[in-house]
């Protein structure tokens, strides 16, 4: 066994790692966006279709990666990581699982409390699991819109921690998660 086979994730949960960031991304991108437009108005209104969908997304792709990661040997941590860098990547990395939980679930209850559409890309709706309630809704709204900046911070530690450790540190904690051909 190779050493890479011994300190990578496993490839399903690698594929579902860089799938994640990437609709991640994009959802953050799209809701920043939305943000800056008036409400009501083309295309906010059907970005906001796809952002709400790729939260969906997220959400499910959440519990298979927690089902995933459950299920699979997590390889040990480059001995280069000090007690410092071994808090703040659990930190960060609980940080950013919350945040996978939490965003979707805020902007469905903003949007199912607002009586706002519930369709997932333009094919099927979500049931309604609440009423319509204008203090759910705006109770929604403002954590949904809370938690975005502190999306912004914990994406960009984790962008920036990366970097770090490809750059300065050099210790291969990249190539853990990073995709690769055949099953290692």
């Amino acid at each position: 066994m190779s050493s890479h086979e011994t300190t990578a994730y496993a490839p399903l949960l690698r594929r579902i790692h860089w799938a994640t960031a990437v609709l991640f991304i994009i959802a953050m991108l799209i809701g920043f966006y939305c943000g800056l437009q008036p409400p009501g108005t083309s295309p906010r209104r059907e970005l906001l279709e796809v952002h709400k969908s790729l939260g969906m997304t997220l959400l499910f792709l959440s519990v298979l990666r927690l089902m995933v990661r459950a299920a699979t040997k997590v390889p040990p941590e480059p001995s280069s990581f000090g007690a410092l860098v071994r808090f703040a990547a659990r930190l960060n990395h609980v940080a950013l699982y919350l945040i996978l939980f939490t965003m979707p679930l805020t902007g469905y209850a903003f949007s199912s409390a607002g009586g706002y559409s519930l369709k997932y890309f333009w094919t099927f709706s979500w049931p309604r699991l609440l009423t319509d309630s204008p203090q759910i809704a705006h109770a929604g709204e403002v954590a949904h819109d809370t938690l975005a900046y502190l999306v912004y911070a914990v994406v960009a530690l984790h962008i920036a921690a990366t970097f770090w450790h490809v750059l300065v540190m050099r210790d291969g904690t990249l190539a853990r998660m990073w995709p690769r051909s055949g099953n290692r």
